[in-house]
């Protein structure tokens, strides 16, 4: 009978060196434990994607277009966002009564949903954009073929302090500001 021989512990101590030798991706770690790091760290990153922060507070509309499992594409909007610190009601005033309109004169608020509330606030802007610039339009009367009709202007108006209602985007409002001057204003 011939007698089996074991293999020397230098044999297997060189076997376990060569099942952890480094892989040419990451020097000095096994390639199994890298690979399993690398799907550690993508798991991570995908869990801290499934949290969507708001860059401001405020109340989420349209959340109901959301599906479970849904991917987010970037630039896409996802639900619309209504800032609560930042609330302000856009009336739309004939170019007429523009002529001694200014940013800051007070203005009152009536909402048609809410009688009897009425809420202050000041002009903030009038025209398109966001200062108190006008918008002003190009003539479209070249040919002299064209009916004047009186114009409708954006004017934002800031409400100074919380509502006692909550503000819901599309209610219809009736706005006056008073644009005396404050000399005007203390008779």
């Amino acid at each position: 009978m011939r007698a089996r021989s074991c293999a020397p512990p230098r044999a297997d101590a060189a076997k376990a060196r060569a099942a952890l030798a480094t892989g040419a991706q990451v020097p000095g770690v096994n390639p199994d434990l890298a690979a399993a790091q690398a799907q550690r760290d993508q798991a991570a990153l995908n869990l801290r994607r499934t949290v969507v922060r708001a860059p401001v507070s405020g109340r989420v509309s349209q959340a109901d277009r959301l599906q479970v499992g849904q991917m987010a594409v970037q630039g896409l909007p996802l639900v619309s966002l209504v800032a609560s610190d930042r609330v302000w009601v856009t009336a739309n005033f004939k170019e007429t009564d523009l002529d001694h309109m200014r940013a800051g004169q007070p203005a009152t608020i009536k909402l048609d949903a809410y009688p009897g509330t009425e809420i202050r606030g000041h002009v903030e802007s009038i025209g398109a954009g966001t200062g108190s610039e006008f918008s002003v339009l190009p003539a479209q009367n070249a040919n002299g073929n064209w009916v004047k009709v009186t114009q409708r202007v954006p004017v934002r108006v800031a409400i100074d302090s919380k509502p006692a209602r909550d503000m819901i985007a599309g209610l219809s409002a009736h706005v006056s500001v008073d644009i005396r001057d404050r000399a005007q204003a203390e008779k």
